[in-house]
């Protein structure tokens, strides 16, 4: 069918597109999204998609060349944001334009709204931060008991990098036998808090009495890593308590939230560990004191006891010595006495004796005396009333016995 219509070229169509955009929006906007797809030329150029986070599918491209991107770039660092990366939402300003060669809408990077970043990335956090508070995710890694020792640990960071450096610095600086098993990761980026978590989830199957998740400082968006869900979950998950030494030490992310043992750099985590160990080693020091002091104490109690029952055992010596004495005097007394006594006895048995030859039954008929007895001699006559007429009586002689009858009274 033919018209009276022209017929543009396509050219001449994407020229007329580029004048009605620049007549709807002659100058800069503002736009917020997600970057995506981030990269950087040889010739200082960066290109990147900027997504909608609540639209799936919508894209804008973007670019920046020389001095522009150069100028954002010192914005951003001097606001602590770091560089442009992708996963992060940010509030770009550019002028909308239309690409020829790709016939495709984009936006020229003029400049980025830092506080926008931080303002979303503390709004995120506190988002996670309410979320694993609520369930009690950020109580379950603080539960758990802290070692006494805790020597062997379990570390969680980017090898060789400065920060692991300085952890094992402070460590080995210690003199203590530390044992470390290095679960090595990527510390920032898109796959960062996949790559942590999978870190954590390591080095938890390790015989380790704590893990330290650490990483040097940097800009607010290198860390976003430690702020993300699913590191703050990896973190509360862990079976033994975690030290968590991330950043400057103005810096606080989920993962210190989330932490047992949260600690301000990588420096003072492992300052955490030596000094943990250091103070049990003083403890086991002033116990050993106080048990050498305690068992000096009593060596010089048991020798002053010793030395006294030595000066009592000479006492009781020289005691028992003066009872030997005595009892050697008591029993020459003894023997002088008794010689005494059986002298006395024996001269009094003599004289007895004498007395006896003198006054007895033989020596008093010899002198003419008789003794009278009944006739079977048992009963002594000493007065003439026990007889009687016709008794019978015996009369002892000194020679002999004469028996008699008694005729009268």
């Amino acid at each position: 069918m033919v018209t009276d219509q022209a017929t543009l070229t396509v050219a001449e169509l994407l020229k007329s597109v580029d004048l009605a955009l620049v007549a709807a929006l002659p100058g800069p906007v503002w736009v917020r999204g997600e970057v995506t797809g981030l990269r950087r030329t040889s010739g200082g150029a960066v290109f990147l998609r900027l997504a909608d986070p609540e639209v799936d599918g919508q894209v804008l491209e973007v670019f920046a060349r020389g001095r522009v991107i150069e100028e954002i770039d010192r914005v951003l660092h001097s606001s602590g944001m770091g560089s442009l990366r992708p996963g992060i939402e940010v509030r770009i300003q550019g002028t909308v334009g239309l690409s020829h060669r790709q016939s495709q809408l984009r936006l020229s990077l003029l400049a980025v709204d830092p506080e926008f970043t931080v303002g979303r990335l503390a709004l995120d956090r506190a988002r996670v931060l309410e979320q694993l508070g609520a369930d009690g995710t950020l109580r379950a890694n603080k539960a758990l008991p802290v070692p006494l020792v805790p020597l062997r640990v379990g570390l969680v960071t980017s090898r060789a990098s400065a920060a692991h450096a300085d952890f094992l610095d402070q460590l080995r600086r210690s003199g203590f036998r530390f044992a470390v098993r290095t679960a090595h990761t990527t510390v920032q980026g898109e796959a960062a808090p996949q790559l942590l978590a999978e870190a954590l989830d390591r080095v938890a199957g390790e015989p380790v009495d704590v893990i330290a998740l650490i990483r040097g400082g940097g800009a607010r968006l290198d860390l976003a890593a430690f702020d993300t869900e699913r590191v703050g979950r990896a973190v509360a998950a862990m079976p033994v308590p975690v030290i968590t030494g991330i950043g400057h030490e103005i810096d606080w992310t989920v993962a210190d939230h989330a932490a047992a043992i949260p600690q301000k750099t990588p420096s003072s985590a492992g300052e955490w560990l030596v000094t943990r160990v250091g103070d049990y080693a003083g403890r086991i020091g002033t116990a050993r004191r106080l048990i050498w002091e305690e068992a000096r104490t009593a060596h010089r109690r048991a020798w002053r006891g010793l030395d006294n029952a030595v000066e009592g055992l000479a006492t009781v010596r020289g005691a028992l010595r003066g009872q030997r004495e005595m009892l050697d005097r008591q029993s020459e007394d003894i023997a002088d006495g008794s010689r005494a006594v059986i002298d006395h006895q024996q001269r009094l048995i003599a004289n007895l004796d004498e007395w006896f030859s003198t006054v007895g039954v033989d020596s008093t008929l010899g002198r003419g005396f008789a003794l009278v007895t009944t006739s079977d001699g048992d009963t002594v006559i000493r007065s003439a009333g026990q007889v009687g007429p016709g008794e019978r009586l015996l009369v002892r002689l000194a020679d002999g016995t004469v028996p008699v009858v008694v005729e009268e009274r």
